[in-house]
């Protein structure tokens, strides 16, 4: 058959091109692949050092304004154990001296915006919930409760009794909250700094 080793040879030429355009488009997609990895890791790398930027920020700013709370406490409940303020410019003075610490949370909804976080490890992301919703949770009842102490309502002579009093709970409250947000603070940030540390390695060892 005089055609047929034509057809060998086509067949054959046929085969290896095909083998070739498998091959070539395996590769495109594993290099696609890499390369979303790559900026998907770089994200999550962005991302952690903008948790840990923010939380350190965050530690600092409650830590400064502990002490001020703290001594407020303190005149509070000195106050209180002398008979209480004796007029309502006294009282409002006093509760002045609350400063609460403006907290950031940008970080956390960059995160949440880009979805970066469903890519991160479990236990880092699991503590970072739980940090800023406990910040977010003690940013509002400290806002919250400072306006109530200062509404109209009990800026009045018949009740500085009941708002002293109230007052040194709410402080009270607030730097016992202070001293456990500043420890989820420190906890999150070690579990970055291990993260970091591991990740690191693994960039080595590859």
């Amino acid at each position: 058959m005089p055609g047929t080793p034509h057809v060998s040879v086509w067949f054959s030429r046929t085969l290896v091109e095909s083998v070739l355009i498998v091959v070539s488009i395996m590769f495109a997609l594993a290099l696609d692949e890499w390369q979303e990895d790559r900026e998907i890791q770089e994200l999550i790398d962005r991302s952690v050092a903008s948790f840990a930027h923010e939380l350190q920020q965050n530690h600092a700013r409650v830590e400064a304004v502990r002490p001020y709370h703290e001594g407020l406490r303190q005149i509070l409940e000195r106050r209180i154990a002398a008979g209480g303020v004796t007029s309502i410019n006294e009282f409002r003075n006093i509760m002045d001296a609350l400063q609460p610490a403006v907290l950031l949370g940008s970080a956390w909804q960059t995160a949440v915006a880009t979805g970066v976080l469903s890519r991160m490890n479990y236990e880092l992301v699991s503590a970072l919930s739980l940090t800023y919703s406990t910040q977010f949770r003690f940013d509002e009842v400290s806002r919250h409760g400072h306006d109530v102490l200062l509404a109209p309502m009990n800026l009045v002579e018949d009740r500085l009794e009941a708002s002293l009093s109230n007052a040194a709970r709410f402080v009270a409250n607030i730097t016992s909250s202070e001293m456990e947000l500043m420890a989820y603070y420190q906890q999150t940030l070690e579990l970055i700094d291990e993260y970091k540390r591991v990740h690191e390695l693994d960039g080595e060892e590859s």
